[in-house]
């Protein structure tokens, strides 16, 4: 019985939930298109560039739209089986009705590990891919992701050491007019000068090297033909700008916070965008949670189901809101970006709760 229940609740909810994780993402896109015909008019870019933007765009739009599929699933499917008075006879017969709707979360707690699964690598190696065509391909403009070179930079890196740059160029991996600071506190323990750096084989070989070491009152210099700076780290790339958190692969992401930790720098914004990727994924349990309750009181007599219905979209949309605002809080380290991130979860756990105990009576 409760396996063919089971069976029964799961069927009902695949067929709605798999038609309108199609529907919304299809909404979005013929939504995007629309903004997008003037470039298309005007630079008339290949069908297949705008076939594979939104091939690669399609990960990303999954996890942000797949808990409001979930959601409208909810009132298609159990609204509707409560209206036939279903649940109402599964009630009289002593079946709990959150084991009636385990089928369910358990979908929700596959979709948020497939979630999580695609946040890891292909939701920003998608968006990154989408970028480029969007700006190559479809705009017909050069693009402006990432750094490959840049004039006067300055960078603070690895053991205290402030480094200027007349020029950096990471695909040549050279850099001209290169000045090194070694700061021991507030006093400058060394400056290293050098017409031209090439980054070969892991390593940093300086040309033309002029070498101060102040020691109290005097001034120690030595000069180089070439000299290799073994504490000179950083790649020409990590030299540059890196590209935004939100495009990065999570190892990458990882990486990157760990080399601002060994630097001393401040890296709030990407400890912030590692949380959310883990958090943000449970929305597809908490919006269940939500959305089961509305889906069953709309159904019964007296029961508004537009006013239930808008109101889990409210919800769900306030939710957003809300990530974005913690999101704000963990950037500028007001707040642990772990514990930021978690609490748009936490309240609308809170929310959740009356409606789960309401519906459970």
């Amino acid at each position: 019985m409760i396996k063919r229940l089971d069976v029964y609740v799961l069927r009902e909810y695949l067929k709605v939930f798999l038609v309108l994780v199609v529907g919304v993402i299809a909404i979005f896109v013929v939504v995007n298109f629309f903004e997008l015909t003037d470039k298309i008019a005007d630079n008339r870019p290949h069908p297949m560039s705008l076939v594979r933007y939104y091939a690669w765009m399609t990960p990303y739009l999954l996890t942000i739209l797949m808990p409001i599929a979930e959601l409208l699933a909810c009132f298609f499917s159990v609204g509707e089986m409560n209206r036939r008075l279903e649940i109402l006879a599964l009630k009289a017969s002593g079946i709990d009705v959150w084991r009636f709707f385990l089928p369910i979360i358990l979908v929700g707690t596959v979709n948020t590990g497939i979630s999580v699964f695609l946040n890891w690598e292909l939701v920003p190696k998608g968006r990154l891919k989408a970028a480029l065509i969007r700006t190559k391909e479809i705009e017909k403009r050069k693009s402006d992701l990432g750094k490959h070179f840049a004039n006067n930079l300055s960078f603070f890196g690895e053991g205290n050491r402030l480094y200027f740059f007349r020029y950096i160029n990471a695909k040549e991996n050279r850099a001209n007019g290169i000045t090194v600071f070694v700061l021991e506190g507030d006093d400058i323990r060394e400056r290293v000068d050098a017409s031209l750096g090439l980054y070969e084989e892991g390593r940093w070989k300086l040309k033309n090297v002029v070498r101060r070491v102040f020691e109290g009152e005097d001034v120690r210099v030595v000069r180089y033909d070439e000299y290799v700076d073994t504490l000179m780290r950083e790649t020409p790339s990590q030299f540059l700008k890196p590209l935004g958190d939100s495009l990065m692969t999570t190892p990458e992401l990882l990486q990157r916070i760990r080399f601002l930790q060994r630097a001393g720098l401040v890296n709030y914004e990407e400890r912030t965008e590692l949380a959310i990727r883990f958090v943000f994924p449970l929305m597809n349990l908490i919006i269940l949670f939500i959305g089961l309750p509305l889906a069953v009181f709309s159904g019964t007599r007296g029961g508004n189901r537009a006013v239930s219905f808008g109101s889990a979209l409210f919800l769900a949309f306030f939710y957003w809101g809300a990530l974005q605002s913690a999101r704000a809080l963990g950037e500028t380290g007001k707040l642990d970006p772990w514990i930021a991130a978690f609490i748009p979860n936490l309240l609308f756990l809170l929310l959740a709760l009356p409606l789960m105990f309401k519906m459970h009576r």
